[in-house]
């Protein structure tokens, strides 16, 4: 499916779920996949903190981006994710997702290396598919305080501008990220990544999202970045204030946390990979009831 070219656009980290032999089952994400393409999401993003990339081999990162390919019957569109501050390394794992069925490449400010502007420069142009710049340099701690920050705004202005750069990621750091709007053009895409900022980043001029809380509140997040930028702040605000402890519950438990969710709605989340636990009982019921406040259930 093509990009989308009207926003709001909220895409969601795709969770990995785990056969009980640690395996992963891909199975099971395809009855996701068939599950999410009758939402309002837009699109999936594979390789990714929310899906435990860390815990999954090269080889399963390819094949989940694969499966979800042929899942999705041509809706939505899939977002393959680049975690290197390896030049070399980012252009083959980039060349290597767009085959197995990505069409857009978010890599992330890369973290072991002072020379963000030239690794940009020379990954950049030799990606086959629009590249999204995420800023999130603590991946994992979504739900923590001020975020480290990767590059001066002045410096994440000039590496949106790069030709073949779609658009931008931005971290939860909403000081910071007020000052990046203004140096990242109005054309090219601005995205928020945490659903307890939906509110406070569009009114900075985010106009869409990638966020966990889309795998199981797409609506919701749509609603609330459309109510923003159409003026209707009173709306905005009332979807807010009722989702925003769900998404606290959900997100202080990681993936764990939204594997549980997942589950509550009839998905397949199940465990995190060993040696993570799955939430408790007693965690579950917390989050169940706080989804039920919020009407997601």
């Amino acid at each position: 499916m093509p990009i989308p070219t009207q926003n709001p656009i909220v895409v969601a980290p795709s969770p990995t779920p785990f056969k009980d032999d640690d395996s992963v089952d891909y199975a099971a994400i395809e009855r996701n996949v068939e599950k999410w393409i009758k939402t309002p999401l837009s699109g999936f993003v594979l390789n990714s903190e929310n899906g435990e990339e860390q815990f999954l081999s090269e080889a399963e990162r390819l094949e989940i981006v694969r499966t979800v390919n042929n899942a999705r019957n041509g809706e939505k569109f899939i977002v393959g994710g680049v975690d290197s501050s390896s030049v070399t390394d980012s252009i083959r794992l980039a060349e290597d997702l767009v085959e197995a069925g990505a069409e857009m490449i978010r890599i992330r400010i890369p973290r072991l290396t002072k020379n963000v502007t030239g690794y940009f420069e020379q990954v950049v142009p030799r990606v086959p598919a629009p590249v999204v710049i995420i800023h999130q340099m603590a991946p994992g701690m979504f739900a923590g305080g001020a975020a480290p920050v990767g590059a001066e705004p002045e410096v994440i202005g000039e590496l949106v501008d790069i030709d073949n750069v779609w658009g931008y990621i931005a971290s939860g750091n909403v000081r910071f990220e007020a000052r990046v709007r203004n140096f990242v053009t109005a054309d090219k895409p601005f995205w928020l990544g945490n659903g307890l900022l939906l509110l406070a980043m569009t009114a900075i001029g985010a106009n869409g999202a990638c966020l966990m809380l889309g795998n199981v509140a797409p609506a919701e997040c749509l609603q609330i970045i459309s109510s923003v930028m159409n003026g209707d702040l009173a709306k905005a605000q009332e979807v807010q204030s009722r989702i925003i402890e769900a998404d606290q519950q959900i997100l202080d438990r990681g993936a764990a946390g939204i594997k549980a969710a997942m589950d509550i709605l009839s998905y397949e989340g199940g465990a995190p990979r060993l040696p993570n636990p799955s939430v408790t009982d007693a965690d579950r019921e917390i989050i169940r009831v706080a989804m039920k406040n919020g009407g997601l259930i």
